[in-house]
């Protein structure tokens, strides 16, 4: 990462999740699209958390995964060791960038395979299952950095199962609601990824310590109102 660059957080999971909503409670941009129909993000978009003109980090959201056990399959088919993975991803995208049958998976993939970290997003009121964990092996095949958000959508029911699979694939699983995330719980999913990839440790902590001053002027500009 060159010292202009910002960290980019590839929001991904399947249609209808709450990936846009968690876009935009991190990237704290209200023009964030979010609808009730699935599948509501069709294109890849990009959106940088900006305070007084500074980009702290960028939020990319992404259409959702809907043929992952396919993909997988060609994955393996054309793949025969751990450490060309990534390389094998980034094949796959290249040879299907054209192809409508594999459009949302490469739009969904290609921000990851460029640099981007990863924030795996599922529906915490909605049973775990089996299919679920082709999406999950595809973006551990990327070798990005990553960490899983269980959206509580309608209730927590599927909680503990749903910490306790994703656990088999990401090394840092949290609850996250969207809609009433605290302030403190958004600046802790910083401070986590900053520890995910040493390169984003600086500019993480950059944001933290920003955003914590803006929330501070905040507070003491509404006690003189």
């Amino acid at each position: 990462m060159s010292e202009t660059a910002v960290p980019g957080f590839a929001v991904v999971g399947r249609p209808n999740k709450g990936k846009s909503s968690i876009v935009a409670t991190l990237a704290r941009d209200d023009t964030v699209h979010i609808a009730a129909k699935s599948g509501s993000t069709r294109k890849t978009r990009r959106f940088p958390m900006r305070i007084d003109g500074e980009t702290l980090y960028e939020l990319i959201d992404t259409p959702g995964l809907q043929r992952a056990r396919s993909v997988l399959a060609w994955l393996e088919q054309h793949n025969d060791n751990a450490a060309s993975r990534p390389e094998t991803v980034k094949r796959f995208l290249d040879e299907h960038a054209q192809d409508p049958q594999y459009q949302y998976e490469c739009e969904a993939l290609a921000p990851v395979v460029d640099g981007a970290g990863i924030i795996y997003v599922v529906d915490g009121s909605c049973p775990f299952g089996a299919d679920y964990e082709a999406e999950m092996e595809i973006l551990r095949w990327t070798g990005r950095p990553s960490l899983a958000l269980i959206n509580p959508i309608d209730n927590s029911d599927y909680v503990p199962e749903w910490t306790a699979g994703l656990g088999q694939y990401f090394q840092t699983v949290r609850t996250f609601d969207a809609h009433r995330a605290e302030h403190s719980k958004q600046l802790e999913l910083l401070d986590l990824f900053g520890h995910l990839d040493p390169e984003w440790q600086q500019p993480l902590r950059r944001a933290v310590d920003v955003l914590e001053a803006d929330r501070l002027a905040q507070h003491e500009g509404a006690a003189y109102q």
